[in-house]
């Protein structure tokens, strides 16, 4: 089955440049958003309901993702269906050995990038490190003690799991797995 995807970041904007751009898809899905991530309706109703040899459609690369990261999980997702990707105004098609390097590339670029903030990161942190500006999290500061302590111990024991432990708590859910470790540990749970 062939499936059309367009996207228009606006509501105001019109979509006939890419509806008259294919028109042999078998199903249309239409968002008018934006493509900064992927909370897009119709994008998510497409990429649920895909099935293996669907040929998902698309005008141009920025109509599926405006954010290469993004665009990478759209074409997993698709991949992992057992759907391709064709791309028009690329001619792009991930069915073929072209495409597929084309996608490969776009990933190495997105690895890159990754590896490229981690580093400015780190790098801005030595720095403000040195400037004094930077001291990290204070320390104690999600320490369990006093009545929290007991809370965490009733919730645990009525079998709240980590995600609404962490919720309950305003923590992350390592600092949960912390918590619970370092209570077995003094067999006070």
């Amino acid at each position: 089955m062939i499936k059309y995807y367009i996207r228009v970041s606006t509501v105001e904007q019109k979509l006939h440049r890419q509806l008259l751009a294919y028109k042999d898809a078998d199903i249309t899905y239409i968002d008018k958003t934006s493509g900064k991530d992927m909370n897009r309706p119709k994008l998510q109703e497409m990429l649920t309901n895909l099935l293996p040899k669907d040929i998902v459609v698309v005008k141009s690369l920025d109509r599926l993702s405006r954010n290469t990261m993004d665009l990478l999980e759209i074409v997993k997702q698709i991949q992992d269906k057992g759907a391709t990707l064709k791309v028009l105004d690329k001619d792009i098609d991930t069915a073929t050995p072209i495409g597929k390097f084309f996608l490969t590339v776009i990933g190495a670029v997105a690895e890159l990038e990754r590896e490229n903030i981690n580093k400015r990161i780190k790098e801005g942190i030595a720095i403000a490190k040195e400037q004094g500006k930077y001291k990290g999290r204070k320390k104690g500061s999600i320490e369990l003690k006093g009545e929290s302590l007991n809370r965490f111990k009733i919730f645990y024991k009525k079998g709240f799991n980590k995600t609404e432990l962490s919720k309950e708590f305003k923590v992350s859910r390592s600092t949960i797995y912390r918590w619970e470790k370092v209570l077995k540990e003094r067999n006070q749970i």
